[in-house]
């Protein structure tokens, strides 16, 4: 589960829109930044795959998707 903690204010600006919000890179919890595992394919033989959350670039970023909808009762 997510740890950091910042404050978005959601008001509408003018039409309304779909909005992102994106936060600064962060190292991948996952990999511990190194982008790969070393898995075996043969004994002696290991082969580099690619951490499958950061697809090998060893960030993360958190994205935050607002959807304005109109409001049906």
């Amino acid at each position: 589960m997510s740890k950091k903690k910042e404050l978005i204010i959601l008001e509408p600006d003018g039409r309304i829109r779909k909005e992102a919000f994106m936060t600064a890179p962060m190292v991948c919890p996952y990999c511990n930044g190194r982008g790969c595992f070393m898995e075996p394919l043969l004994p002696g033989v290991d082969v580099k795959k690619d951490c499958p959350d950061c697809k090998g670039t060893g960030e993360v970023v958190a994205m935050v998707t607002i959807d304005w909808k109109p409001n049906i009762k």
